[in-house]
């Protein structure tokens, strides 16, 4: 049982290991992204403290001033970035669907214990792995879209 046990979990772990990835990501970048606001938001507020002072706080004012506008100019390139980024979802279907078709092999290939088989096995696990990176990475980085997708899609191209 423990023989049959090894090829299933690791597909597992490596479709786990797809899906969690960019979900994993996404939160990270979205913490980052609410304290890099808040850190905008208590520069404003120490701005306008620092105004209503004497005018010898103004290096201070002007340094905080210039720290707040690079804040202010990575926020409007995050939100951008963020308008302008896309997902393929179907291509982590059709890597659900080799598994689908390709855990059932590896099962029967281990069972079989022949030297043909373990070598079938072994070409089988190397083309899901790679067909699981690749399909990643369509998912996570798809190819920009024509200007015929653009116009059917009723968006505007990026850029």
């Amino acid at each position: 049982m423990g023989a049959v046990l090894v090829p299933v979990l690791t597909a597992g772990s490596v479709v786990a290991a797809a899906i969690a990835t960019p979900l994993v990501s996404g939160i990270v970048q979205a913490r980052s992204g609410d304290r890099l606001r808040a850190s905008g938001a208590a520069n404003l507020e120490l701005v306008d403290k620092l105004r209503s002072r004497d005018q010898e706080w103004q290096q201070e004012i002007d340094s905080v001033h210039d720290l707040l506008r690079r804040q202010v100019a990575q926020i409007r390139d995050r939100d951008q970035a963020e308008l302008d980024r896309r997902r393929e979802w179907s291509a982590l279907f059709v890597v659900a669907f080799l598994y689908l078709l390709g855990i059932p092999l590896l099962v029967l290939f281990y069972r079989l214990d022949q030297w043909w088989a373990w070598t079938l096995n072994w070409a089988l696990l190397i083309f899901l792995i790679a067909m699981t990176i690749a399909g990643i990475d369509r998912a996570v980085h798809p190819p920009a879209p024509t200007d015929e997708e653009d116009q059917s899609s009723g968006t505007p191209a990026p850029g």
